[in-house]
């Protein structure tokens, strides 16, 4: 039987993930199109359950 682990749900942790996915949509906005080569993530940093910070890296190849 999998183990189940519940996220934590906190007020900071609602806006923190919502923004997350915010900055991933803008990111793929920026990278999906035609004339860009590279890549592309976003970093999240956790600390006991709560997240801290949302990084997004591009790396964008020069051709």
């Amino acid at each position: 039987m999998p183990l189940m682990i519940k996220p934590c749900h906190t007020p900071a942790n609602e806006l923190k993930q919502s923004r997350a996915v915010d900055v991933w949509r803008e990111t793929l906005v920026e990278v999906a199109r035609r004339g860009f080569y590279g890549t592309a993530g976003i970093e999240i940093s956790v600390q006991d359950g709560t997240i801290q910070t949302i990084r997004r890296i591009v790396d964008q190849i020069e051709r």
